[in-house]
């Protein structure tokens, strides 16, 4: 989800608890703060040798220690709050998709991608996922040429058909295979 979408439907919410859901059911406890948010810029080379740049806005939930079952969740209005005082410093890529990080004694510490929302009698609910993993040059021929997944199979870690900077890449000791990543 984008950072303005994401925005945009906390706007129809106001003064709504703002709960953030790890997978069904699992909630993040009450009095959580919002610790930071941040632009972040990746810059990365895939197992088919193509280049790739995006942006995320990551959103830093924390528990702290003191926070006790049954503390309130922050408002919605007071992440939006939170959120313009950010962009009134750092300009936050509205553009971008937008992370929650979050973890404690039960989560490893992860980047979760937003899923959707959920109004409940609770709040609002921001419905979260684990990060995915994936082959970009594996996605990237099933998606534009919709070929197969056994065709693909067949042919990856070949550089993408996008129009992509691609390096050769030259690693010591390690020759070139037909092999996946």
């Amino acid at each position: 989800m984008l950072v303005k979408e994401f925005l945009n439907h906390l706007k129809g919410s106001e003064n709504q608890p703002l709960l953030f859901e790890i997978g069904p059911g699992d909630i993040v406890q009450g009095g959580y703060h919002v610790t930071e948010i941040k632009n972040s810029t990746y810059e990365t080379i895939d197992c088919g040798n193509s280049l790739h740049t995006w942006k995320e806005v990551i959103v830093q939930v924390w528990v702290p220690a003191e926070a006790k079952a049954g503390d309130p969740w922050m408002p919605s209005d007071k992440f939006m709050k939170i959120g313009d005082v950010v962009d009134s410093r750092l300009a936050l890529f509205q553009d971008a998709e937008i992370r929650i990080e979050f973890g404690d004694a039960t989560h490893l510490t992860s980047n979760y991608h937003v899923d959707g929302f959920a109004n409940t009698e609770d709040g609002l609910i921001v419905q979260m996922a684990p990060p995915r993993t994936m082959c970009k040059p594996r996605e990237i021929l099933i998606e534009p040429n919709e070929m197969s997944a056994e065709t693909v199979a067949s042919s990856c870690c070949t550089p993408s058909p996008r129009k992509e900077t691609t390096i050769p890449l030259a690693v010591a000791g390690v020759e070139n295979s037909s092999s996946c990543c």
